[in-house]
């Protein structure tokens, strides 16, 4: 796998993976991925495969992030939709994982898990955050799990935050790994 920043360039392929990673009711527009890139280039990653390049197949793997001054206290800091601030990596307390997707024929064998610690790699190599934050459905027990194995760790519940297809809600695990 290949990581590099994204660009415009990248959206048909990054709606792509959106609509095949997540229900309906909490896939991103392509508006709001399209100024997530413009506002934090250096924050926005895609995964590309070597037999995808060369077919020019796009990425098959996307990391969202933006970085935050403070700890998020209550559920519409992070609702779905919402826009980073226009803000520089440098000197920031905090970089926020809003979104990661694999294509689901690149998921298994150790893909996700791959990518994952690729982009966390570097974003502390290039912006030396206190910490990474990130929000998971309860639900999602192959990415909490993920998650708890590179070092987060729960530090907030956010009750009722993710709609499901049948109508109910299931709670946002807001996660953080101290990089001090």
């Amino acid at each position: 796998m290949i990581l590099r920043k994204a660009t415009l360039s990248d959206l048909d392929s990054i709606m792509k993976i959106e609509k095949a990673s997540f229900i309906p009711q909490i896939q991103e527009e392509r508006e709001v991925f399209k100024q997530r890139i413009l506002r934090c280039p250096e924050l926005f990653l895609v995964f590309e495969d070597q037999k995808s390049l060369n077919l020019s197949n796009g990425p098959v793997g996307y990391l969202c992030a933006e970085t935050m001054q403070k700890l998020p206290k209550a559920p519409q800091d992070l609702q779905l939709g919402h826009l980073p601030a226009l803000s520089g990596a440098s000197a920031v307390p905090y970089i926020y994982i809003s979104s990661f997707a694999l294509l689901p024929e690149f998921r298994g064998g150790g893909n996700g898990r791959k990518m994952w610690n690729e982009s966390m790699e570097y974003f502390k190599q290039e912006f030396s955050p206190s910490a990474l934050l990130l929000l998971v459905n309860e639900l999602w027990c192959g990415a909490k799990h993920i998650y708890s194995e590179s070092g987060f760790e729960t530090i907030r519940i956010f009750e009722d935050f993710f709609p499901c297809e049948d109508g109910s809600f299931s709670n946002g695990i807001l996660m953080q790994n101290l990089l001090e």
